[in-house]
């Protein structure tokens, strides 16, 4: 991986380079981003979105793909980014849980499953394959205090708590609807520490004192080389999760139909063979997605 990482700084200037030159803008400013949503359409060139789509350099076991991620657990999306973790997050399949969970993995770059008792095994198995040395679970979790060497810290819902498992004072901010839980959580930034709460739904607390354990903060897996990850409202909110603690930024779209805005069309223009990951089965197969952008974007 560091070979690959150093032989790639010369690529990136380049084509950092060629990207400045084909749009008259500094490669710093970027077009396809999460912002791009909230631009009118007289402001999106289609063509400097294809070119930053394919002049991208991308992690090559992604490369020249479109993946989709169908399963709701985060079990598969844990796999697709993170090859080993010291820690894992074990959420509650509540939307108060799982958004304490997403700020903490995002804070720790760690990351998230929901549980359930169905799942446990796949969960356990996940465990061991990627060399997890702590479970940390949010909401009502059933899990033993300590499972033979694995750590298990069960959290206590609190702010404070927050501060200990990381060292860092949070910023509280309340998500309004489910509907806006997949946006709040794409916009997570790792360096600023905020809280996410349901208006909808408490968190459960746990009023005994004790001080937690620090959750070791571990440093990003994209390796700045993330592929395009397109969601929508409906994505399962673990994948979201466990993209952006991976590293990626993950891409909003109103709905699924790729081409039915200029800012959806320009996320996955010149992509129809990859690389771009799906974080949900609503965007329906590879396939399907690939004849999707083929057929291209009609004002």
């Amino acid at each position: 991986m560091p070979v690959r990482i150093f032989g790639a700084s010369l690529s990136i200037l380049v084509l950092a380079a060629a990207l400045s030159a084909c749009s008259g803008i500094g490669g710093s400013e970027k077009l396809v981003s999460p912002s791009i949503t909230s631009l009118p359409d007289s402001e999106i060139d289609l063509e400097k979105a294809r070119a930053e789509n394919t002049h991208r350099l991308v992690d090559p076991k992604f490369e020249n793909q479109i993946e989709v991620i169908e399963d709701s657990t985060g079990i598969e999306s844990a796999r697709t980014f993170f090859s080993n973790t010291r820690t894992l997050i074990v959420a509650e399949d509540r939307d108060s849980a799982l958004l304490r969970a997403a700020s903490l993995a995002v804070s720790q770059r760690v990351p998230v499953v929901v549980y359930s008792d169905e799942d446990r095994g796949a969960i356990m198995q996940l465990v061991r394959d990627l060399e997890v040395e702590q479970v940390v679970t949010v909401g009502k979790v059933s899990w033993a205090e300590a499972e033979g060497s694995l750590e298990v810290v069960h959290d206590p819902g609190t702010t404070a708590a927050m501060g200990q498992f990381t060292a860092f004072q949070f910023t509280s901010k309340v998500v309004a609807s489910p509907s806006q839980m997949v946006e709040a959580v794409a916009q997570l930034d790792t360096d600023e520490k905020t809280e996410l709460k349901a208006a909808w739904e408490p968190l459960l607390r746990s009023d005994e004192e004790r001080t937690m354990p620090a959750i070791e903060g571990q440093s990003r897996r994209d390796s700045q080389m993330a592929p395009n990850m397109i969601a929508t409202a409906a994505t399962p909110l673990a994948n979201v999760i466990n993209a952006n603690a991976y590293g990626g930024s993950v891409l909003v779209m109103p709905n699924s139909e790729l081409m039915a805005s200029k800012a959806s069309a320009a996320m996955v223009i010149g992509l129809e063979h990859g690389s771009l990951i799906a974080l949900g089965p609503e965007f329906g197969r590879p396939e399907e997605i690939s004849e999707k952008i083929s057929r291209g974007y009609e004002q």
